[in-house]
């Protein structure tokens, strides 16, 4: 893997979070946001993959539609009471 050094721009505050979270994990601030960098990369790619396959497909019925909301639904819920045990605790 080659590297290459660029010059970003980025707000102070994204800049002090981005060095608080590469000191907590032991990183350097570079190599945190080449990880943060290929992570959202790689997110947006399967956006873009899911939005195509999603363009061969017909709308969801009003049944399906409701049988993932119920999905998400519970998921979000799950994280968020999750995250309020582990914030309690």
């Amino acid at each position: 893997m080659s590297l290459e050094r660029v010059t970003i721009t980025i707000p102070s505050e994204t800049l002090d979070a981005a060095k608080a979270a590469a000191e907590r994990e032991g990183l350097s601030v570079s190599a945190w946001l080449s990880r943060a960098a290929e992570r959202a990369a790689k997110i947006e790619a399967g956006l873009a993959a899911a939005e195509e396959a999603m363009a061969d497909l017909d709308p969801p019925t009003p049944e399906e539609q409701a049988w993932v909301d119920a999905i998400m639904e519970d998921v979000t819920c799950t994280a968020h009471s999750d995250e309020q045990v582990r914030g309690a605790a």
